[in-house]
């Protein structure tokens, strides 16, 4: 059994390792606390919404991109939509006051529609002026589950409603990175980058030269935010302008934001109509993966592929080993049971010496009375005995109690032994008895004493001594 335990312990152990080494051996972009990567544009990406995505309002799986307005020309008037990752990211965690550092990259199209909407026959939308787009779209974090405000569109770029829209407070708090093309009371431009604070008012921002919404551009994007600087940084570049524009500022992420978060975008547009559509996207973070784990119950991904089958290895080989142990312990176990019996029928069969019964040997030594008492032995006590069976008087040894675990064992030894030793200096062991009241032995009492006793004490000269020493020696 020692054994056995000892296999479970290094099973255990091989398990753990297992994992220990799958968590070690992943790729560094699959170590941190959350990484993803989709290609809307790919042909076999498929409708992510409600899977992978949360898609809200009028966003939705469009051609190649993920549509966050409507794209009916007709029907976009005040068209809103969110989609974000559909489980919630690690930002910041309490236990240990860690905030991740994360990195996202994006591309995206904002494409104008010269169209006036026959319910405004008096507004013209001209793409190619000011006035002409409406109104934008952002990059966004905000509580999770990710929930558009009611009453947002246009200016609020479904981000916040007019309530709020200048100092979010508790679940409606946001930070977002906003991509204007609507230039409104709040706004600093019709045509600029933004960072944006529990406000739609843009706490930092840049112009951009050239158009954000274009038929042909592609605005190519990455926002990063470093928890050791604190500052979130947005870097952008247009199709067409080899020029890249930043904006940048400090953000407090655990003021500002809960733990764990939504990340994704949002658009609006108002009464001018333009499509926001997002091409590509990715996202990692470098909050620690132990942290992770605390956070997020759900697993990463990457793990079960890696975890399951060494586990599975493990345990079937623990199975194995456990089984052929078994095995062997039985046979073992069967060997030893078999020549237990043999030696126990043997014995009780009354081979060799007689086999007493409890009372017999009680009567011989008046129910074991002190003045039949001759000594004590190392397992139990001697008493003087006579058995109608026997010529003269016998020595009884009776087995003491506390002693019976191990008296048994010591009883049976004797037994077995001394019923086949054969030598005139040897007492005789005449019987036995083992009653459930008691181990007895029956042996032939020796009225003189023992050898050990002449030897040292009677009046035998040097040379008996030596010769009655040295048999004893030659037959024992």
């Amino acid at each position: 059994m020692a054994a056995i335990h000892h296999l479970l312990s290094v099973s255990v152990y091989i398990i753990c390792l297992c994992y220990l080494l799958s968590l070690t051996s992943a790729p560094p972009g699959l170590a941190t606390a959350l990484s993803f990567n989709f290609n809307f544009s790919s042909s076999n990406s498929g409708d992510l919404c409600d899977t992978e995505l949360r898609c809200e309002r009028d966003a939705r799986m469009g051609s190649g991109a993920i549509d966050l307005t409507k794209n009916e020309l007709r029907a976009n008037l005040y068209s809103a939509g969110r989609a974000s990752y559909g489980r919630p990211v690690p930002l910041w965690d309490n236990a240990t006051g860690k905030v991740a550092s994360f990195s996202s990259n994006f591309t995206f199209q904002i494409r104008p529609q010269n169209e006036t909407h026959e319910k405004f026959p008096g507004e013209k939308c001209d793409f190619n002026s000011s006035d002409g787009m409406a109104d934008g779209m952002a990059f966004f974090l905000a509580r999770y589950p990710s929930r558009i405000p009611p009453n947002s569109y246009g200016m609020n770029l479904a981000l916040f409603n007019d309530s709020n829209n200048l100092n979010a407070t508790g679940d409606d708090r946001v930070v977002a990175v906003e991509f204007d093309t609507y230039f409104s009371p709040m706004d600093h431009s019709n045509n600029h980058v933004g960072i944006d604070v529990d406000s739609i008012n843009s706490k930092a921002y840049t112009n951009v030269t050239k158009r954000l919404g274009s038929d042909n551009a592609v605005v190519t994007v990455e926002v990063s935010y470093d928890n050791r600087t604190g500052v979130l940084v947005a870097h952008l570049q247009i199709s067409g302008d080899e020029r890249w524009y930043t904006v940048s500022m400090s953000v407090d992420m655990k003021k500002e934001l809960p733990q764990q978060v939504a990340v994704g975008f949002s658009g609006a547009s108002g009464i001018c109509i333009e499509l926001h559509q997002v091409l590509s996207w990715s996202f990692s973070s470098t909050l620690e993966e132990a942290t992770v784990l605390a956070t997020n119950s759900r697993p990463p991904r990457w793990l079960v592929p890696v975890l399951v089958p060494s586990a599975a290895v493990a345990f079937l080989a623990l199975v194995c080993t456990v089984g052929i142990l078994v095995c062997r312990r039985r046979i073992w176990d069967s060997d030893d049971n078999d020549d237990r019996e043999h030696e126990q029928a043997e014995f009780e069969r009354g081979v060799g010496p007689r086999r007493y019964r409890y009372h017999e040997l009680a009567a011989a030594t008046k129910g074991f009375a002190e003045e039949e008492k001759l000594g004590r032995g190392g397992f139990g006590n001697v008493y003087r005995g006579s058995l109608g069976d026997q010529d003269g008087s016998v020595a009884i040894k009776m087995f003491s109690a506390e002693s019976s675990a191990q008296g048994r064992k010591e009883f049976e030894s004797e037994v077995k032994i001394i019923s086949r030793l054969r030598h005139r200096n040897l007492v005789h062991l005449l019987g036995w008895s083992d009653s459930p009241r008691g181990l007895l032995l029956v042996y032939q009492l020796v009225p003189e004493g023992s050898l050990d006793r002449h030897i040292h004490t009677s009046c035998l000269t040097w040379t008996q001594r030596y010769e009655a020493k040295l048999s004893s020696q030659f037959h024992s």
